[in-house]
Parts: C-alpha cells; sequence; structure tokens
C-alpha cells in the first residue's frame, strides 16, 4: 500500500482544520439520537482504540441507541482514526465475513 506524501499529509490536516473552524458549531449541536434515530439498513461502526478524533463512549452510545436491522461495532486494538488503512486485514475479515454475509457475528456485543 503506498503511503501519503508529505503533500497529501499536510492537505489532509489543512482540510480538518479549516473545516473545523467552519463546521464546529453545527457539528457539535447536532443530536444524532434526535435527528437520526433510526435507519432502514444495516449499520456497521469502525472505531480504532486510539482514536482522539472520534470519542469512542459516544460512538458506542450513539449505535446502541439507534435503531437499525442489523448493526456492528467493531474495535481496532491497534488503531486509531483509519483502521481500513491501518488493520486490513481486519478489516477485510470483518466485510467477508459479516457485511457480506449481512451479519454482525464479530461485531464487538451487538
Amino acid at each position: 500500500m503506498r503511503e501519503y506524501t508529505l503533500g497529501e499529509k499536510l492537505a489532509i490536516w489543512r482540510g480538518k482544520f479549516s473545516n473545523d473552524k467552519l463546521l464546529w458549531d453545527k457539528i457539535i449541536a447536532v443530536d444524532l439520537t434526535r435527528e437520526v434515530p433510526k435507519a432502514d439498513l444495516p449499520v456497521y461502526f469502525f472505531h480504532g482504540k486510539y482514536d482522539y478524533t472520534v470519542s469512542y463512549p459516544l460512538a458506542r452510545a450513539y449505535l446502541d441507541k439507534l435503531q437499525a436491522p442489523i448493526k456492528g461495532f467493531y474495535t481496532f486494538e491497534q488503531s486509531a482514526h483509519s483502521p481500513m488503512f491501518e488493520e486490513p486485514g481486519k478489516m477485510k475479515q470483518i466485510m467477508q465475513q459479516d457485511i457480506l454475509a449481512g451479519s454482525n457475528r464479530l461485531s464487538d456485543g451487538m
């Protein structure tokens, strides 16, 4: 897998910071438990143990409340915010054994 170039890394962080400034008030005001209490399709969350961008307890609490036909919450023990790149083998296993099969058997207790 190709690594990000220095220019790509800088562009990602520049985008994050500029979007945060523009959207922060709107982002923190949204209560997904009220705005999106139900989904009519399977929902799968992938969360890196070392992700300091998205709150693990809030993500988990939201998925617990969300009504959906199938739900899965997957914790990636060696990842931060991009588990699909940081633990591609585990992601592939989840995709093949759970998502394509329409189940959540590998999920963390869902």
